[in-house]
């Protein structure tokens, strides 16, 4: 008989929910997502995990529409706190940051409601995350600082190392970069405590970054080499494009632009293949100022407006703002210095009025 007509095979491919779960947090979402397929028809949990397993491979968009499919048909309430936290946290990578924050709310609203304090932690943590990628850094402060009280009283580890490294963030956006390398670290000690290997290569990411910013340009390379041993081992392909694009930014920095180069160019793949646009952004970006250093004007300008459309699409300041500065350096150098002037302070002006630092980064 062909095996197109066993029947009972259909039957058997039933859901093992508890498995699923524990195969997600050991980082193996293509086998949660091969035992889904196998499932014909799934349930609000079934989706929710479609989803999760989407978002840890780095495929945004389609676990927003699992996430979609998993909201229409739940009926718990934890079910649709988890869903609208994994939605707020898509929304928020992919640069849609004031949609994050609603949605967080509107889980921090139900959690409130029904008194589940374990619910409202998570949605102020959504929300502080939220609020950072929107460039409201001290608000963010204040909501990640009360989630890491939380997270301290019991003892959460893996959380308490997200808090230090989001902190982290924060504080290299506002120039502080001493108490944002204190934080980084604090995260990878944490991580490490925890054994989670993921929270580890992001916290080394994180320090890598600031070094970067701040001129220590060789402990970047060395933390982001630290990073790329552990995501080389992983699905997680956001963590493999954020990886590459943060070594290229070091190695531009070093003067090895030819490697730089190759770096962006797998980065600029990888986010695309995850529709990361945010991301891809500050790669065109990275990539311009190699051409520009190599005199290739015109091929600086087209990854530069590229790039713009990008940022300009989401609610990323800091790369709205970084690419208009550069902007108007390549076109000053193309001769077409009125539109470079306007660049140039319409950038300055946005960073100031955001109460960002991001116009004083022209070294990096």
């Amino acid at each position: 008989m062909p095996a197109t007509k066993k029947q009972p095979a259909k039957r058997a491919a039933k859901l093992d929910l508890a498995a699923l779960e524990n195969l997600l947090e050991e980082n193996r979402p293509s086998e949660v997502l091969e035992k889904l397929l196998a499932v014909r028809t799934k349930d609000a949990l079934g989706w929710f995990l479609t989803g999760e397993a989407q978002r840890q491979l780095g495929s945004f968009e389609p676990a927003l529409k699992s996430y979609a499919k998993a909201l229409q048909s739940a009926d718990e309430a934890e079910t649709r706190m988890d869903i609208l936290l994994a939605m707020a946290a898509c929304y928020r990578t992919l640069g849609h940051s004031a949609a994050a924050y609603e949605l967080a709310q509107d889980a921090l609203k139900m959690a409130q409601e029904l008194e589940y304090e374990e619910f409202t932690v998570r949605a102020m943590q959504e929300m502080g995350m939220a609020l950072r990628a929107w460039g409201r850094l001290e608000e963010a402060l204040d909501l990640l600082d009360a989630v890491l009280s939380a997270y301290t009283q019991l003892k959460d580890y893996a959380g308490m190392s997200f808090i230090h490294w989001a902190k982290g963030g924060i504080f290299r956006l506002q120039g502080h970069f001493q108490e944002g390398i204190a934080q980084f670290k604090k995260a990878i000690s944490l991580a490490k405590k925890a054994g989670d290997e993921i929270s580890l290569a992001y916290g080394y990411c994180g320090l890598a970054g600031i070094s970067r910013i701040c001129g220590k340009i060789d402990d970047c390379v060395k933390n982001y080499k630290l990073a790329e041993k552990i995501f080389r081992k992983s699905e997680d392909l956001f963590g493999k494009a954020y990886t590459n694009c943060g070594m290229a930014n070091g190695l531009r920095q070093q003067g090895k632009y030819d490697e730089a180069l190759r770096h962006y160019n797998v980065a600029d793949k990888l986010y695309s293949a995850i529709n990361d646009t945010v991301d891809l952004g500050f790669v065109k970006w990275g990539r311009a100022d190699i051409l520009k250093r190599k005199n290739k004007m015109l091929d600086a300008l087209k990854d530069l407006e590229e790039a713009r459309v990008l940022f300009d699409n989401s609610d990323e300041m800091r790369g709205q703002i970084l690419t208009k500065l550069s902007l108007s350096q390549v076109l000053y150098a193309l001769g077409r210095t009125q539109e470079a002037e306007e660049l140039y302070e319409a950038g300055v002006s946005q960073a100031r009025a955001e109460g960002l630092h991001t116009y004083l980064e022209s070294f990096t």
